[in-house]
């Protein structure tokens, strides 16, 4: 019974899912990346990841982590069930498949605004959203805590998943320990279409643990995010990546790792 009485307490008023279930989530998903410092996304139908949004259907706005995690109003999901679950039905019901795919972008909320999305958001409709998650304790006793939320998510992301190297460099230099690469083997079931080899740079602390642009924390969270079962570090191989980025993109190199250097001073 008090499983089901904790289920139960999570969940928000039907009236409100509705609304927000009526906008795509847009309200709600700003509200809690407000309050959580988490990253904002929204999954599109799109034939070609290349595609600019304006020529995209979009589906859904929630709010990611630096895991496999996210939270919307449905509550707190895995990637994988909130696709299945979530945004596959809306693509079916609205952008007629099978010709295309789910592509999913993060953002910063200025960005977001400027969207061409169904519905906009409305700040009168977020300071709601936000009332609604602030009475919410069961809700928001599930949200992870970010590790770095000087740094903008849409910073983190882009120094995740783009640009790590230059983060890693800014890491080395700030911090005296050492960059390296993961070089993966072998990826999970679900990233199985992902080509092994060169994947993230990070810095590896004496006590064993990693950090990159989303902090220091246990391996198994960073594996998580880019789905790793086999691996290993290659120090050779992060130095191979940096050079080549610092001599094909070196205006781009400059200004990330100015960007890098000047959030990890702040700490």
């Amino acid at each position: 019974m008090a499983s089901k009485n904790t289920k139960a307490q999570s969940k928000f008023r039907d009236d409100l899912v509705k609304s927000w279930e009526n906008t795509d989530g847009v309200n709600f998903a700003i509200a809690l990346a407000r309050m959580t410092g988490w990253l904002l996304h929204v999954d599109w139908w799109g034939t070609d990841n290349t595609q600019t949004e304006n020529n995209m259907v979009p589906l859904r706005v929630y709010v990611g982590t630096d895991r496999d995690i996210i939270y919307d109003f449905t509550g707190k999901r895995r990637i994988e069930a909130f696709n299945q679950y979530v945004i596959l039905p809306i693509a079916k019901k609205r952008a007629h498949p099978p010709i295309g795919a789910v592509i999913t972008r993060f953002y910063s909320e200025e960005k977001l605004l400027s969207l061409p999305l169904r519905v906009k958001a409305s700040e009168i409709e977020i300071t709601k959203a936000e009332d609604a998650i602030k009475n919410n304790k069961s809700f928001l006793d599930k949200i992870i805590v970010r590790l770095n939320p000087h740094i903008p998510a849409e910073w983190a992301a882009q120094f995740s998943f783009g640009w790590c190297t230059v983060y890693a460099a800014a890491l080395e230099d700030v911090r005296g320990y050492q960059a390296t690469a993961i070089i993966v083997s072998r990826y999970t079931e679900q990233f199985q279409n992902t080509k092994p080899g060169f994947c993230h740079c990070v810095i590896v602390h004496p006590d064993g643990e990693m950090e990159d642009s989303w902090g220091k924390q246990p391996v198994q969270n960073v594996l998580e995010r880019f789905g790793i079962e086999g691996y290993s570090l290659s120090r050779e191989e992060y130095q191979k990546a940096l050079e080549s980025i610092k001599i094909n993109s070196h205006e781009r190199y400059d200004a990330a790792y100015t960007k890098a250097s000047n959030f990890l001073k702040v700490l």
